[in-house]
């Protein structure tokens, strides 16, 4: 890859990570607000799902909005990688992109099986 390619690389990946920590802590911050101005310190119990972070009853409960931004602050790495592996696929280094994916697939097995 060229130096330039590889630069503009880093700054769209430096920036989706800076949006994704930016976008988590405003969410966290909105959850305590709205947990200030309405007195609810109330969390839901059992599992918490999708469904429940998306849809839950009532939705912008504080425990929802600041679970929320948790959910988004460990999903953005993980969208770093898969943008990394569709930035290294289209410039044509198969090579890393391969790497990037393996490692993509070790996160995705170490969430969804608790492995790590």
């Amino acid at each position: 890859m060229e130096a330039d390619a590889i630069r503009q690389m880093e700054g769209t990946l430096s920036l989706l990570l800076r949006m994704g920590v930016l976008l988590s802590g405003t969410l966290v911050l909105l959850g305590l607000i709205i947990m200030a101005a309405t007195g609810d310190v109330s969390c839901s119990r059992g599992v918490m799902d999708f469904g429940w972070i998306l849809l839950g009853d009532p939705f912008l409960q504080p425990s929802h909005v600041i679970f929320l931004g948790f959910t988004t602050l460990v999903a953005t790495p993980v969208i770093r990688i898969i943008a990394s592996v569709a930035m290294f696929y289209s410039a044509h280094d198969r090579a890393f992109a391969v790497i990037t994916a393996v490692v993509l697939l070790t996160l995705m097995i170490s969430f969804f099986w608790g492995i790590g």
